[in-house]
């Protein structure tokens, strides 16, 4: 059941402030001496929680293992990674069940779960990841391996003392832009205010490695330390209803890592993390023939410092048959705003293929669209150059945009069969400082990001090497003292454009 705003009883209601109130990001980070406390800004302020978790969900049916049988002590100080592993240890003794973690506030070091259990945090409890590296084996807060049918639920929430594993910041960022837009500015601030991390961090923070019928839903994560969920060579497997809040600055925050995983369904959730929101990967396994396929993202609301859809950048293996439809990206109340709203990329080798991206509204957002096919080749001693085709984006709507879309291959390997429709994208209206190139450096075996090639002398499209690519319905509003080109087409090919103006700029 989904609770919608002003249809939740008396008793709900009290139930949801209680579990609002047992925890907030800025509360324990800054009791640690030499730990810096979360910046304004840095954690979004009002969560539209009850858009995304039913806060009066009970346990499923079925044998119930608390963790409070098993001396768990909820005192927010006592480590009970001992207690939880017996309850864990109890319902695989009994062919599964239910895990209860209820009535307090659990610290805990890596919980292992096993075939046909599930872990449910119920609304009242929290379980706070554990300081001390040594209560990690291996490094991670959950780690699910070689398992079938498990189930990780709230609605209460998962917390990861995310300051406990990070340097401070050099520089605090600022809340509003600037009233002149600069891109090596925007970039130094990016990375300046990031939070690095320490060695040895719980990352990633929920690991589901080669495990099968997975779900992880109505569940709150937040302040995690490292890469959020991690779904590593996965299939069938459920995300619904999470919502995961992060630090803007979190190094390497990852809200949801897709890799090499197959039949992946991502559904109403809400990411707000220091890195990319949702990301597929594919190049860590050691099976160089695995490829993935069948994801699926929907309904999903993400606020991402970094990239908030992105496939790569680890590419050496294939991807193909991704579909991303009505989805939110958007960042408020800090700058700079994410890099790229969608960023399609294969770097390493693999094929690319199949993307269907549809109905996406961005605000505040400097990139809205980046695709590049490069040669990294990360871990291969060949040079391979991999190909990034079939892809369809329409229906994108981005305000407060600072950088043109982007489309690039490389020399003798373009992108193929690219098609954008109905594309709406306006400017922040500022001034602006550009230092375009001449030619355009091709930064081949480069780490691919939206700002690789510097500014470039388009401001709504640029595209490169690229084989059959089709633009219908493209408007973009520039800056008030816009003196570049709507589009730049260098080394197109089967280049058609319908209802378009390719001279601009439309109206604001």
């Amino acid at each position: 059941m989904r609770l919608r705003p002003g249809c939740v009883s008396r008793i709900g209601t009290l139930l949801l402030a209680s579990a609002l109130s047992l925890w907030h990001p800025a509360g324990r980070a800054a009791e640690k001496t030499g730990i810096v406390p979360p910046a304004p800004g840095e954690f979004l302020d009002n969560i539209p929680y009850r858009e995304f978790i039913d806060f009066m969900e009970p346990p499923p049916p079925g044998p119930v293992f608390d963790i409070r049988n098993y001396h768990a002590v909820g005192d927010g100080k006592t480590v009970n990674t001992a207690a939880i592993r017996a309850a864990v240890l109890a319902a695989r003794a009994r062919g599964g069940g239910t895990v209860l973690v209820a009535g307090g506030d659990f610290v805990t070091g890596t919980i292992r779960l096993e075939s046909r259990i599930t872990l449910h945090v119920a609304a009242d409890a929290v379980l706070r990841a554990s300081r001390n590296r040594a209560d990690y084996d291996p490094p991670s807060l959950i780690w699910c391996e070689q398992a079938e049918h498990v189930v990780i639920e709230g609605p209460g929430k998962i917390l990861g003392e995310g300051e406990n594993w990070w340097n401070p910041p050099r520089k605090t960022p600022p809340r509003t832009p600037p009233d002149t837009f600069v891109l090596k500015e925007a970039m130094a601030m990016h990375f300046d205010a990031k939070r690095t991390r320490l060695p040895d961090r719980p990352s990633p923070f929920l690991r589901l490695i080669g495990s099968t019928d997975l779900k992880v839903r109505n569940l709150r994560i937040e302040n995690s330390p490292g890469w959020t969920l991690m779904i590593d060579r996965c299939r069938r497997v459920e995300v619904q209803g999470v919502v995961i809040h992060n630090n803007y600055h979190g190094g390497n925050t990852d809200g949801i890592d897709v890799c090499a995983s197959s039949h992946v369904d991502i559904n109403r959730c809400f990411v707000a993390t220091g890195d990319d929101g949702i990301v597929l990967k594919n190049g860590y396994s050691k099976d160089r023939n695995q490829a993935m396929s069948d994801i699926r993202v929907t309904d999903c609301t993400v606020m991402s410092s970094t990239n908030c859809f992105k496939i790569g950048t680890e590419t050496a293996n294939d991807i193909r048959d991704v579909r991303v439809s009505d989805c939110r990206f958007f960042v408020e109340g800090i700058w700079p705003g994410g890099l790229s709203g969608i960023a399609i990329e294969s770097v390493d080798g693999a094929r690319v293929s199949r993307v269907d991206v549809e109905n996406i509204t961005m605000s505040n957002i400097m990139a809205p669209i980046f695709i590049r096919l490069g040669s990294r080749n990360r871990g291969k001693s060949a040079d391979e150059r991999g190909r990034l085709q079939e892809v369809r984006i329409r229906g994108v709507k981005a305000t407060g945009v600072e950088f043109p879309c982007t489309l690039s291959g490389i020399p003798g390997a373009p992108l193929e069969n690219i098609r954008l429709s109905d594309i709406d994208i306006r400017y922040r209206d500022a001034g602006e400082l550009l230092e375009i190139r001449n030619p355009v450096p091709e930064q081949e075996k480069e780490y691919p990001e939206f700002a690789m090639f510097g500014d470039l002398p388009a401001y709504a499209l640029w595209a490169r090497h690229v084989n059959g690519l089709q633009v219908r319905n493209f408007k973009a509003v520039p800056r008030t003292g816009n003196r570049r080109a709507k589009f730049v087409w260098n080394d197109v090919f089967s280049l058609k454009l319908f209802k378009t103006d390719p001279t601009g700029p439309d109206h604001r």
